[in-house]
Order: structure tokens, then sequence, then C-alpha cells
């Protein structure tokens, strides 16, 4: 029998809610001060709901990039992985965690299927591999996060060379207000069109800012707060990071 490994949009109804959602983390090319800030931030606010969306994983070396045989196997990383889960668990032991898949932790599928496509059916997806379901982490995997009919948490694949423009092109595609990771730059874009407020987030990461494989990256620190009232939308956040701290 074929294994389904299908990682499914989950949607879900909130009413009065905060939602602090985090993206990029990028392990083993993490940025310790910054997840610390991340996770103080948390614990203090004790949100409802904490989306992780995308590439909290790497894959360094499943990636077809030139490789440092220093660089950390898939399975350091998924156990990187699982120790920063247990964390926020223990940060927010009420809240509801999703774990939306990037095209990083992509890269453990396709590395199977170009190179093992015989065996594909028989590995398990990543949320599966890392056992996200577990007492000790209780998160869920997903493709996407939809809140109320109207708002999308997910990594993101529309880029830009600047900050903006892919929150710019997210929301004219979907026509959603929502929050993407992707491009580890932090903005905020919103507009009025037919009566209605739509409003995108990029969330920025909290990976390294000057890895060993890139040079001059524009990328910025941060993760996004958004609450909902009486099913509403009603605040939309960046929050900076900056040396360690958070800027308010």
């Amino acid at each position: 029998m074929k294994k389904d490994n299908r990682i499914t949009d989950v949607e879900i109804t909130l009413t009065d809610a905060d939602v602090v959602v985090a993206s990029d983390v990028h392990f083993p090319y993490q940025d310790d001060k910054a997840i610390a800030a991340f996770r103080k931030y948390i614990k203090e606010k004790q949100p409802k709901v904490v989306v992780l969306n995308g590439d909290v994983l790497d894959f360094y070396k499943l990636s077809r990039f030139s490789k440092d045989p220093a660089g950390k196997n898939p399975a350091e990383e998924i156990e990187m992985c699982r120790t920063f889960l247990k964390n926020i668990r223990k940060d927010i032991p009420t809240a509801a965690i999703y774990y939306t898949i990037g095209n990083h932790e992509t890269r453990l599928e396709k590395y199977v299927l170009d190179n093992a496509p015989q065996i594909a059916c028989l590995v398990d997806n990543v949320f599966e591999i890392i056992k996200t379901d577990r007492e000790d982490m209780c998160v869920q995997g997903c493709a996407s996060l939809t809140i109320n009919d109207t708002f999308v948490l997910k990594h993101g694949t529309r880029l830009g060379n600047k900050s903006g423009l892919s929150a710019i092109k997210e929301l004219e595609a979907h026509y959603l207000s929502g929050a993407t990771g992707h491009t580890h730059r932090l903005a905020r874009f919103s507009t009025r069109k037919s009566g209605r407020r739509f409003v995108w987030l990029e969330t920025g990461c909290l990976c390294d800012l000057n890895p060993e494989y890139m040079v001059n990256a524009d990328w910025e620190q941060g993760f996004a707060h958004i609450k909902f009232k009486k099913g509403k939308l009603h605040q939309a956040k960046i929050i900076q990071i900056e040396n360690g701290g958070v800027l308010e």
C-alpha cells in the first residue's frame, strides 16, 4: 500500500485571540540571540496561537549548492529543530502551535525523489520525521493555515527585490490578508479595495544575518503579532529584533 505523505492546509476559527508568527530559523544557521528574543516575547505575551511559518530547518546538505563537508547533517538539524519546538512548548504550554512547510523543508522530499524515487513512498513526510505531534512538542504541521476564512499564513513563494514587494504580490494573488516569510525581510503592506481593508506582512527571520553562503544580505530579524477581536482582524504589526532585543 502506498504511504500517504500529503501535508494539508488547515483552517481554524478565532474570536478573540493573539497570534504570533515567526519564520526562517534555518537550523543550523539560526541566530540564538534572535531566538531568545522571540521566546522571551511569547513567554510574556502568552498568545493563543503561535505559527512557525516555514524554513525552521535548512537541510543544508540536501541542497543543490556546493556544500562544506563540515556542515551539519540532516539528523543533527532535525534534533536542533526538536529542541527548539520543545522549548517553545514549555514557553507557551496552553497555546496551539502550527508549523507550515517551507521551501527548505521540501528539500527532503525533492532529494529522495531525485536520488531514490523507488523508495519515495516509504519515506515519511518532514513533520512525521521530526515527530511534531509528540506530547513534548504537540505541534501541528500543515501546508498553510487560514484563520476565519480571511487571514492566511504560509511560507510564501513570491519574491521581490525590495522589502514589501513580496507582500504586495501575495496580497494581490489571494485578495486576503495574510503573512509570509521566505524573503527574510520585514514589511507591512495595507490597502482598501471594494470597501474592505487588507494587510499582508513579511515577517523577517530568526537566522544569522551573515551566513557563510551570503554576502551583504539585506535581511532583517523579527516576527509578527496579530490580534483578532470578535472574529475580525484587529491588528497586524511587525516586531523587529535588533542586536538580540525586541524593538516595540
